[in-house]
């Protein structure tokens, strides 16, 4: 069965400043996670298609204006929106996700007409699937395709609007066309009013002409009422949005999400990242407490002390909502998840030992809380892994992933002549390994993540002395001349026995596996319908793991009233 796609737009209205790029990412990411193959449709960041039309008047040839006047004015406006999605594809690798950027002609997006308002005719859907199915999410540009004699051309105002839904279209795949507004209302929500903000879960293409016409560009939605065409406008990062199409309901009134309280657990290399982008959502989140070992360490970073405590007591005593541990031993973490749990406050781990040593019994606890317990973080780092175990559990016959980026950057180094110190060395310069690395070296970080796996896709509850495990010291012994190592995570039960190993093995190189660089994260779910997918990611990193705390954030604030 292949993947599912899904076309996102981001609109200049949502592509203001550079951060809005790290927003964008995390959009894509959010809905990667929920098992879609993504094409993400840019548009130019803020005004740069302006600051590129006063260059052409300035420099063209007279005339030289939006409706035309130099042949190759769309050469030089096109590169607003080129600009913007490589943007986009360096905010998806910082966060681990995999991003490959295409242009219109490599995509075989031709359009005919006007230079500057041309009409899209064609789209090389076999390449674009193609596409998708090495990288998972590709980044395309909007408002430009091929014309005659091989030029670029222009599709004209709200072109990237446009591009998306013909897209979409082509690949028979739902678009979202994301804006400043979370759907289409009964008014303008940005005028002041006494009067409540209702919000249409469907509306029709009429009446978005009549109540919301600046906030899609009339030719797309000409095009996708003459193609019978449904799509969503929605915001990043908030679950609500409007369907477009045929018809129209009722609005419903609509409240602004509560602003929820964080205590935290550990300000290392993630909850450092962690800090720094709840930091970025105060209208959402509000960090009201955080335990440290050692506060005057981070005092002198530039943490407020008034927010920092030894105490455990003075996290419950700050009365939050979520609990996120960033932490790294089982204790106090494992009590302290325990605690929040019982008292109905939600739980962010991105602590795997805590999560793999609480077992079956604290997914019980969970389950029988009015709060939710939700450690997507674990394990996979930008690749989710946990994420699909929980969504095809029952169906999964064996898993095999790379679920330690740390080791699979030392092996990397290491076949490119490096020795294990001077890899380890730059492992640890790169934030991608602790000061103590012996967790990553010798397996326990990797057996961890295998026993939530093993907990989450199959339901068996595994001990760490289950798992047999090789460990770098064995490096050598594994070689094999024309093969690559790589020390590979194995949780299957196609055998009607579950069986769990680490091992050091050396691959083909046309092995999937063996394709993962660096500090890349690989892996391979094989069904019991025969089925096979493959996801992808970076599994070591702050932010790739940032990540993964803050789609769980996001998940919770947009589920609460």
């Amino acid at each position: 069965m292949p993947v599912p796609t899904l076309v996102l737009n981001f609109g200049h209205s949502v592509l203001r400043s550079l951060t809005d790029y790290t927003e964008a990412a995390s959009e894509i990411y959010r809905h990667y996670r929920n098992g879609w193959n993504i094409v993400a449709v840019t548009s130019a960041q803020g005004d740069q298609t302006d600051v590129l039309m006063a260059e052409a008047r300035r420099i063209g040839p007279e005339g030289t204006s939006e409706g035309g006047g130099a042949r190759n004015l769309p050469e030089l406006l096109q590169l607003g929106e080129r600009r913007s999605a490589a943007l986009l594809a360096l905010a998806l690798e910082r966060i681990g996700a995999p991003a490959f950027v295409r242009q219109a002609r490599d995509l075989g997006l031709t359009a005919d007409g006007d230079p500057m308002n041309a009409v899209l005719t064609g789209l090389n859907t076999g390449q674009l699937m193609q596409d998708l199915k090495d990288h998972d999410i590709v980044v395309m540009p909007g408002f430009v395709a091929i014309g005659e004699k091989d030029r670029a051309v222009l599709l004209g105002q709200g072109g990237s609007d446009l591009t998306a839904l013909y897209v979409a279209d082509q690949l028979g795949a739902p678009a979202l066309l994301l804006k400043d507004v979370d759907g289409v209302y009964d008014r303008d929500p940005r005028e002041a009013s006494d009067q409540p903000l209702r919000r249409y879960g469907r509306v029709s293409y009429a009446d978005v002409r009549r109540k919301a016409g600046p906030l899609i560009a009339s030719r797309a939605l000409d095009y996708a009422e003459s193609t019978g065409q449904r799509f969503r406008i929605g915001k990043p990062g908030v679950a609500g949005s409007s369907q477009v199409g045929d018809v129209s309901d009722k609005p419903v009134e609509i409240t602004s999400p509560k602003k929820l309280r964080i205590a935290m657990m550990g300000l290392g290399i993630v909850g450092g990242g962690v800090w720094r982008r709840v930091a970025e959502h105060s209208d959402r989140f509000e960090i009201v407490r955080v335990m440290v070992r050692s506060p005057e360490k981070y005092i002198d970073q530039g943490y407020p002390e008034a927010l920092l405590t030894t105490e455990s007591a003075d996290l419950f005593a700050a009365d939050p909502d979520i609990f996120i541990d960033v932490s790294g031993p089982i204790e106090p973490a494992l009590q302290m998840t325990r605690d929040m749990l019982d008292k109905g406050v939600h739980v962010v781990s991105a602590n795997k030992q805590a999560m793999a040593t609480g077992g079956q019994a604290l997914l019980d606890l969970a389950a029988q809380s009015t709060a939710q317990l939700l450690f997507s973080s674990a394990a996979g780092g930008g690749m989710p892994v946990l994420e699909m175990c929980i969504r095809e559990k029952g169906r999964i016959a064996r898993v095999e992933a790379l679920l330690n980026g740390t080791t699979n950057f030392m092996l990397g180094e290491m076949d490119k002549g490096m020795t294990y110190d001077d890899a380890l060395t730059l492992a640890q310069d790169r934030g991608y390994a602790e000061a103590d690395p012996t967790s990553d070296v010798d397996g326990h970080d990797a057996a961890a993540k295998i026993r939530l796996v093993s907990l989450l896709g199959f339901g068996v509850e595994l001990t760490p002395e289950q798992i047999e495990r090789d460990t770098l010291a064995q490096v050598d012994e594994k070689l094999k001349p024309g093969t690559i190592l790589k020390r590979v995570a194995r949780v299957s039960g196609d055998t009607g026995k579950l069986v769990a190993d680490l091992r050091l093995r050396a691959l083909s190189p046309n092995n999937f596996l063996a394709k993962a660089d660096g500090e890349d994260a690989h892996a391979v779910f094989d069904f019991t319908d025969g089925d096979r997918y493959v996801i992808r990611g970076k599994g070591a990193g702050r932010w790739p793991t940032t990540e993964s705390v803050m789609a769980d954030l996001y998940d919770l604030s947009n589920a609460t009233p």
